[in-house]
């Protein structure tokens, strides 16, 4: 063989087609550069992804976005005129501005459901749009009448900004995957989405409003992942009675949580940064928890540290939880201290601790449960949790700046972590108030190399 040539160079197109719908859409089509063989080879492949964010600059002015968003809708025209196979798998349409090409919007989406299309994403959300901001946006599309009535290979759907009516779904019998956002529902649609769609596996709905609040009680769903992001419910009251989760993720306010029977729960989520007032709604969270007790992977949130220890046990649970990875997501402000005890006492056998350290809403009106001096709060003469001392054998700390709060969290899981075999400091690559810098970081990280260790097998790693 001629070492020059390579191992596909002799191969049909047909399988190059294959091959090269396993990369993305943007990388299928570079490979048009590779030689003469490859250059019309990504025209023909079965993943395909029209997003405007690849011609559209959002830092220039609208003159220039309207003429790059010509471009684009010219390019998925070309496309789709000239594509010839029969059969997709996949189809994503990325569109702000669906109402000044109607009629693309609906050719390309025509074009998915004619071939049979497995997966088929539409969102016509602005990037403009805040998640943060409790703002209502009019739906961009209006989802076309022949996606209902050729829907029964659909098995995975997103519409984001598009309009539908759920008493049409009787044709998508065959999706086990549905994200709604940026639209006007109620809990009557969702309930009739889960009746029409049997094999729902994974249910996300995102800065959706006009909900009553969430409810499943239907026996015999197959759902097993629900993901709620910063949706608007007028009463903030969630109901789960029928199907056992595997992955729960929440983003919202604090309300009332009802999840009977999750006993199958391998992950949960938690993010309640929507919160925009201290109250001593902790209650809320205690049951959640304990709601929660199986899943072995658990993510928080600074609001829920700062909330948690203000129910009625503030110091932990009464029963352990399962979680063998927690995820703190902190500023590790003394604001969260006593949240943080409350989880490393709750997870008596927790295994790996993160500490992903960023920007959080802190609470000025905070009111702990006890009396405490921040300084001393990590001190040797606290009580230390029998986690850290021991079943915690990693500990990941992001966003590492070498604060003198993280020093003192770090200090203290070294002094008493026992079973610890592995401490990562990820340093932050933000510049600080005062000039500083990465390179300043890297020195505080060299500290805690010097820290006092329990654990005679710990190796520290500086990244």
């Amino acid at each position: 063989m001629d070492r020059n040539s390579d191992m596909f160079s002799n191969l049909p197109s047909s399988l190059l087609i294959i091959i090269a719908s396993f990369l993305s859409f943007k990388e299928a089509a570079r490979t048009c550069i590779l030689s003469k063989q490859w250059l019309d080879i990504w025209r023909e492949v079965a993943n395909i992804d029209f997003d405007e964010n690849n011609f559209v600059k959002l830092d220039e002015s609208e003159e220039n976005q309207k003429v790059q968003r010509e471009v684009f809708i010219n390019f998925a025209r070309q496309f789709i005129e000239n594509h010839s196979q029969q059969v997709i798998e996949t189809l994503g349409l990325r569109c702000s501005k669906p109402g000044s090409f109607p009629v693309d919007m609906q050719n390309i989406v025509m074009f998915a459901t004619s071939r049979n299309v497995r997966g088929l994403s539409l969102d016509f959300s602005d990037p403009a749009w805040r998640e943060d901001e409790i703002m209502n946006h009019e739906a961009g599309f209006e989802l076309p009448s022949h996606v209902y009535e050729h829907g029964q290979a659909l098995e995975s759907l997103k519409l984001f900004s598009c309009r539908f009516d759920a008493s049409k779904f009787t044709n998508f019998s065959a999706i086990k995957s549905l994200s709604l956002g940026w639209i006007n529902i109620n809990i009557g649609s969702i309930v009739v989405i889960l009746e029409r769609c049997p094999l729902l596996e994974t249910l996300r709905l995102k800065k959706c409003w006009n909900l009553e609040h969430f409810e499943v009680s239907r026996a015999g769903l197959r759902l097993q992942n629900l993901v709620l992001d910063k949706c608007d419910f007028r009463d903030e009251w969630l109901f789960i009675e029928g199907p056992k989760f595997q992955f729960f993720k929440y983003s919202g306010k604090v309300g009332q949580f009802h999840l009977e029977n999750q006993r199958e729960m391998v992950e949960a989520q938690l993010d309640f940064g929507m919160q925009s007032e201290f109250e001593e709604v902790g209650v809320f969270l205690y049951d959640l928890l304990q709601e929660l007790f199986a899943a072995r992977i658990l993510t928080v949130c600074s609001v829920f540290l700062q909330i948690i220890p203000s129910g009625d046990e503030p110091l932990g649970l009464q029963a352990p939880l399962n979680v063998r990875n927690l995820i703190l997501k902190t500023a590790l402000h003394s604001n969260e201290y006593w949240g943080i005890k409350f989880m490393l006492r709750s997870c008596p056998r927790l295994e790996m601790l993160t500490i992903d350290i960023g920007p959080a809403r802190i609470f000025p009106d905070y009111e702990p449960p006890y009396p405490f001096d921040p300084e001393k709060f990590w001190s040797r003469n606290f009580q230390v949790e029998l986690s850290v001392t021991t079943t915690l054998r990693v500990v990941n700390v992001k966003g590492f700046k070498g604060t003198r709060n993280e020093l003192y969290v770090l200090r203290y899981l070294l002094h008493f972590g026992r079973a610890m075999e592995e401490l990562n400091l990820y340093v932050s690559n933000e510049g600080g108030d005062n000039g500083e810098n990465r390179e300043f970081y890297m020195g505080r990280a060299q500290k805690v190399l010097g820290f006092y260790k329990a654990s005679r097998n710990v190796s520290m790693s500086v990244l």
